[in-house]
């Protein structure tokens, strides 16, 4: 009993077993402590990949962009290499070593893109882009480390029928005297002088395009026999293009698919306006100041710097007025949207890209007393379903030129295309 209540002895085992512990555990700090250098590389890697499959995202949203101006759109990007715009690609004026991308990109015509994209699934397939809303995977590649990306890329794009478009409800029409032109031929923006010099397509459209048979009659009895042989453009029967020929109703012009352009544009305004019965815009001299400060309120744009100028008017039924009067000598180019109010154009007047008139109780009237050309395409939509009013009234020397490569200075501003749903895959 004695030799086993003696402890004598039992501090060695202790001090053996505490020994090994510690070092089991040293070991253990030791090994983790060389991992952290490892786990910093890693997560170091896999943040560059990240970063190179972004670059990825922003090099293919800038091919996008140049490829909407082809005239087939981005489809020549959906049907080459099916889809595949870059493979182990690496970053601009960078060696291989530092990271390279590779990207695809898609149209969205699958079950559930709507709920990726926000929109309904195109109706078209895998190589035809029908709404121009298109789906971007980039895959970023950085020393053995991988990130993957995704984004929606859109492109709010509005394709006319007609160099006068007349979409609306109970449109009707006034000219006077016999020095207007209305065009649907692709004119030249050179063309000054309003001589008839060919642009750069081959395409012509409608002199003047309408939603309905009964639109087109109204428009051709406001037309003389003289004054229809000032609008000219793509025939709709055989023979000529000229008056009643190209005075042509088509199921592409909706006033839905106005608003829905107006809508996506609207938010990206340059220049947002208001005016009312109270307060109607007045403005002279449009543009004199672009040459010394693109950004004055009196610039609104130039070709090479197109602006979106946006003015809401205020729908009253019960006074007729012009929301927005322009005079003097006045120049623009971009996309200039009158909603809910009238526009009132005289003196010297040259605008280069579209011009939209839309919603209740509108009109354009062109008032003579000076040269007004416009370059590109017009819309006037009258969305009031009773309404007596005047949609278009040309008088004196305006010129209503069709002209895709206004147009196209137009749709490749870089802010109509729009990103969205980005997230890593």
């Amino acid at each position: 009993m004695r030799a086993i209540r003696d402890q004598r002895g039992v501090a060695f085992p202790l001090a053996l077993f505490a020994l090994v512990m510690l070092t089991g555990l040293l070991l253990v700090f030791l090994t983790m402590g060389g991992m952290e250098t490892s786990v910093a590389a890693n997560l170091d890697d896999v943040t560059r990949a990240r970063y190179v499959a972004e670059s990825g995202l922003e090099w293919a949203f800038d091919q996008l962009v140049l490829a909407a101006a082809l005239p087939t759109g981005w489809n020549t990007v959906l049907s080459t290499n099916s889809g595949q715009m870059a493979t182990g690609m690496p970053l601009p004026s960078l060696a291989a070593a530092l990271g390279t991308f590779s990207v695809t990109v898609r149209n969205d015509n699958l079950p559930n893109d709507n709920l990726l994209t926000g929109q309904a699934v195109d109706p078209g397939n895998a190589t035809n882009d029908t709404n121009r809303v298109v789906i971007l995977t980039a895959l970023g590649t950085y020393n053995g480390a991988t990130r993957q990306l995704q984004q929606v890329v859109s492109h709010p794009d509005l394709t006319l029928p007609g160099g006068v478009n007349l979409p609306g409800l109970g449109t009707n029409t006034s000219f006077s005297g016999n020095a207007f032109t209305i065009s649907g031929n692709d004119t030249n923006l050179d063309d000054s002088a309003g001589a008839g010099i060919a642009g750069i397509c081959p395409a012509t459209v409608w002199g003047i395009g309408v939603s309905d048979i009964p639109t087109e009659t109204v428009v051709q009895v406001s037309l003389s026999n003289q004054q229809k042989n000032n609008v000219t453009g793509k025939p709709q029967n055989p023979g000529p293009g000229i008056g009643d020929n190209t005075i042509t109703p088509d199921a592409t012009l909706t006033p839905a698919q106005i608003q829905k352009f107006v809508d996506a544009v609207r938010p990206y305004a340059d220049i947002s306006l208001q005016a009312s019965g109270a307060s109607q815009l007045s403005y002279q001299n449009i543009g004199n100041t672009c040459a010394a400060n693109l950004n004055d309120p009196n610039c609104w744009g130039t070709a090479a710097n197109p602006k979106i100028v946006y003015v809401k008017g205020t729908v009253d039924p019960a006074q007729a007025f012009y929301a927005m009067s322009i005079s003097g000598t006045s120049t623009g180019a971009g996309i200039l949207i009158l909603e809910d109010g009238d526009l009132n154009v005289t003196g010297n007047f040259r605008w280069e890209g579209l011009i939209i008139v839309t919603g209740q109780y509108v009109g354009l009237r062109y008032g003579g007393g000076g040269n007004q050309t416009m370059y590109g395409g017009m819309v006037v939509n009258e969305t009031a379903s009773v309404n007596s009013e005047v949609e278009v009234d040309a008088m004196g020397n305006a010129k209503i030129l069709y002209s895709c490569q206004a147009i196209e200075n137009v749709r490749n501003m870089r802010r109509l295309f729009r990103t969205n749903s980005w997230r890593e895959l």
